[in-house]
């Protein structure tokens, strides 16, 4: 079976336990799930440029005519009817309604299932789970080989420029982009690239998508001579990720891996009130994030989820993408020619110093 009928038939799951006759999609993150494509035109709408209809026997595309001819030479697989309307006109008369049609999205009498549509596409089929580890590696060498190019004279601007190219010329989006200087590093969590010379450091995030699958990536690069201070600071929040790796167990709670790091953060020299400054990270595959996890969330770990955990402190960050499985999370975006480390026996992204 290919990775569209898996999730299509995921979606047909739900249709017969609910005793409904369709579900509609209309949100980016699930179109995109559900056709292993781009469901987007601009970047900067929530808003598809085609809504799916599927039933027990069918799944159908409304889009219009600017749209219909490269979904359907580029992005639809095989299986889906498609309908057209006049670029003037909208979707929304030509979707089913009522009680006994859910979708991802409230609204026109529809059950509402956002959940339980997140939660379908929580754990990736084996199809996506092949083509995710290819993004996530490439998003890795890219970045990479776009960090090793920096020099102390640049701009973030610079910086962000040279990511830009060499993400986009190994065919992946951007949906996030950070970069911070010496200057900066240490007073902004999520710092958008400015003017401002990056100096004797610079760290660079990245969350990186092709076909809707997204990777989210830190690294960090120094320059002239690295203090003791820094290293040992550096070390210590990847001992932090350690602990949130080894609570990142399938079956158990997302709370779990944030209660680790809510431990760890003190016994590892940072305040104990760390944790409050940023959030951890949490379920990534079609968003940066799903949703941040706390303390608190009670959904648990899926098979084949993907992760991204994010401890942060005293200006340093480590952040990757894995894939939760057992009880052995696998790390995803791993770069073969960026120094590593070992921390709790697994291999991490170390300072490149230039």
């Amino acid at each position: 079976m290919s990775g569209f009928n898996e999730r299509i038939e995921k979606l047909r799951g739900l249709i017969s336990e609910l005793g409904l006759d369709s579900i509609v999609l209309r949100r980016n993150p699930n179109l995109a799930w559900a056709i292993a494509g781009r469901a987007h035109v601009p970047t900067t709408i929530d808003a598809a440029c085609f809504d799916l209809i599927i039933t027990r026997d069918s799944v159908t595309a409304i889009t219009n005519v600017i749209e219909a001819p490269r979904l359907i030479a580029e992005e639809f697989p095989e299986g889906i009817e498609v309908q057209t309307i006049d670029w003037w006109q909208g979707r929304d008369a030509l979707l089913p309604m009522g009680s006994k049609v859910g979708s991802d999205q409230a609204g026109a009498e529809r059950k509402d299932l956002g959940t339980e549509i997140e939660i379908l596409r929580a754990s990736l089929v084996e199809e996506d789970v092949a083509r995710f580890k290819t993004i996530c590696i490439d998003a890795a060498v890219a970045l990479g080989s776009a960090l090793k190019q920096v020099e102390s004279s640049d701009r973030e601007i610079d910086v962000a420029g040279l990511i830009t190219h060499a993400l986009w010329q190994s065919d992946l989006e951007i949906s996030f982009l950070g970069v911070a200087g010496s200057d900066r590093g240490h007073k902004f969590r999520h710092p958008l690239p400015t003017e401002a010379v990056i100096g004797d450091r610079v760290s660079a995030s990245i969350c990186a998508k092709r076909k809707g699958l997204i990777a989210s990536v830190t690294r960090i690069v120094t320059f002239g001579a690295v203090s003791e201070s820094l290293i040992h600071t550096y070390e210590s929040i990847f001992h932090v990720e350690a602990a949130m790796l080894d609570a990142t167990v399938v079956g158990r709670p997302f709370s779990d891996p944030i209660n680790a790091a809510i431990a760890a953060y003190p016994t590892n020299g940072f305040d104990s009130d760390e944790w409050t400054h940023h959030h951890q990270g949490g379920p990534t595959g079609y968003l940066p994030r799903d949703w941040p996890a706390n303390s608190a969330t009670t959904r648990l770990i899926a098979e084949n989820q993907a992760i991204a955990w994010n401890p942060t402190g005293k200006g340093v960050k480590a952040e990757d993408t894995i894939l939760a499985s057992g009880g052995n999370p696998t790390i995803l975006t791993n770069d073969p020619d960026w120094p590593v480390f070992t921390v709790n026996g697994r291999n991490r992204a170390f300072l490149l110093h230039r």
